[in-house]
């Protein structure tokens, strides 16, 4: 039992959701001296280490992000080829296996990103210091350094304990406003993006050639004031910048994911299997039923899908369908063997890019360094591993869930403030009583109880994506626009009951009997 506060205070809404999934937000004091007795790199812990102190290397990260751990480098490698650097933080160098951080991390999962903050996997003094790949600073990492052509094509991957020093801390709107030349960057840091840019775009045309899905899922982020007050709700929109990024660190993850699968031992896969045919089934029924373009390729579920993806449409039925198209696809998970990522159309894929925040990555890491050094630190235990695995699955679903549950709440905070108004908005799901509704300006959603506005009885479709009345013969699509009121906001419930907008019909003429 806790006492949080009163549940009219948007300032305790964080702690109300981290006190429902159970999220561990003090560190025990072990793990917490275990942090503090590290400082700044020195000479002894860059010995042996690569230094790269003197190269252009930068981070790209939201605005907002406050551990870092992930940056770039590029330069030229001979004609048509270019180097490039993906520097990762060195986590493993701080967090020794078995240790106080070790075992807090490993129960954790996964870091916690909040509207009012972040509930760390590690210990401030690393996750947001020394282990945070910040702007003139030395840093240690693990490095992949590959090389590319300018078709996107991989031609040598090697991995090095190094150090760094990234020269710039850079937002994602400030990148792509520099790659469309409406924001001027030094000459040396430009230059580099657009090369990464150039080979970013070869790297995902290739992917998308072997059957890599392109889902456009825009991420919903709560905005909020120093005391926690909800200032806004808004989609982010994905970016070319974004892309850029995502690339590199999908390379990365393929590198080590294809090298340990070579070795035979040790890693934690990221696996997506195909979706079940009764899934793909219910979407092309869901597809026929809305008049969308259905899935062809029966026996290539990659093919039919990205057909479907890139069917041209305007921008709600676009963002219908792609939703469709998540719903029906199976959920990426932990696994001690490689079994395939279907989304990417890859096999041998893990997680490496952000030990910082996830435990697979930072139990990666430790691999990774026992490649690089050529000794093994510990025997691993494959029933261990597998235990591990599920773990892992397990605290990253409840952290998703969590996420999503603060995001919802500071929407209905948002939605407090428009009681009685009117707004547009698309229906995105049925249920027999009614449907959903995702506001425009404000991406929250709310249920609408069709029955009571229109005093009909309404009737849900086989394929559950209409609704049609039987004494009005009116009809609800999934995808439809529609004008709502804001009726009811229960925070603490996590509801929100629009009341569908009627306009007032025009009276007509009445018609008087004889007689």
């Amino acid at each position: 039992m806790e006492v949080l506060g009163a549940e009219d205070r948007p300032e305790w809404d964080d702690h109300a959701v981290a006190s429902q999934f159970r999220l561990r937000t003090r560190f025990p004091g072990p793990a917490l001296a275990e942090a503090e007795a590290f400082g700044p790199p020195g000479a002894a812990e860059r010995r042996g280490r690569r230094d790269l102190r003197g190269q252009l290397t930068f981070t790209i990260d939201p605005e907002d992000a406050r551990d870092h751990d992930d940056a770039l480098s590029v330069g030229a490698a001979g004609p048509d080829r270019w180097e490039v650097g993906i520097h990762i933080a060195d986590v493993s160098h701080y967090v020794a296996s078995g240790s106080a951080l070790d075992r807090e991390a490993e129960r954790r999962g996964t870091s916690v990103y909040l509207p009012g903050g972040v509930v760390p996997m590690l210990p401030e003094k690393l996750s947001a210091d020394l282990c945070s790949l910040r702007p003139d600073l030395d840093r240690l990492a693990l490095s992949a350094v590959v090389t590319l052509d300018a078709r996107g094509e991989l031609h040598a991957c090697r991995f090095e304990q190094t150090v760094i020093r990234s020269r710039y801390r850079l937002a994602y709107g400030q990148v792509q406003e520099a790659l469309e030349g409406r924001t001027l960057l030094p000459r040396d840091l430009q230059q580099a993006l657009e090369s990464l840019r150039l080979l970013a775009r070869a790297l995902r045309s290739r992917r998308l050639a072997l059957g890599a899905l392109e889902l456009e899922v825009p991420e919903v982020k709560a905005w909020v004031d120093a005391s926690g007050r909800q200032a806004r709700v808004e989609r982010r929109p994905h970016l070319e910048s974004h892309e850029l990024i995502e690339e590199f660190m999908l390379l990365a993850n393929r590198c080590v994911g294809g090298e340990g699968a070579q070795r035979r031992g040790g890693l934690l896969y990221r696996i997506h299997e195909a979706p079940a045919e009764p899934k793909l089934a219910e979407l092309d029924l869901m597809l026929r039923a809305l008049g969308l373009p259905r899935l062809g390729h029966p026996l290539d579920p990659a093919r039919a899908l990205q057909s479907v993806l890139r069917a041209p449409l305007d921008p709600k039925r676009r963002r219908l369908i792609h939703r469709l198209v998540l719903r029906a696809l199976m959920r990426a998970r932990y696994l001690d063997r490689d079994r395939g990522h279907f989304g990417l159309a890859t096999r041998g894929y893990c997680h490496f890019t952000s030990p910082i925040r996830r435990y697979p990555d930072l139990h990666n890491h430790r691999r990774v360094r026992e490649w690089i050094l050529g000794r093994p630190s510990a025997a691993w235990d494959p029933d261990a591993l597998q235990r591990l695995a599920e773990r892992c699955s397990a605290t990253e679903q409840n952290a998703t869930e969590a996420e999503r549950e603060a995001v919802k709440v500071k929407g209905m905070r948002v939605l407090e403030a428009r009681l009685g108004e009117e707004a547009s908005g698309i229906i995105t799901g049925f249920v027999p009583q009614g449907f959903f509704v995702e506001l425009d300006d404000d991406p929250v959603e709310g249920f609408v109880r069709v029955a009571h506005v229109l005093d009909d009885h309404f009737r849900l479709d086989l394929a559950g994506v209409r609704m049609t009345g039987q004494r009005t013969r009116r009809r609800f699509s999934l995808g439809d626009p529609v004008r709502v009121i804001i009726a009811r906001v229960d925070v603490p419930a996590r509801e929100c009951d629009l009341g569908l907008w009627v306009p007032e019909r025009r009276r007509g003429r009445r018609h008087h009997g004889r007689g």
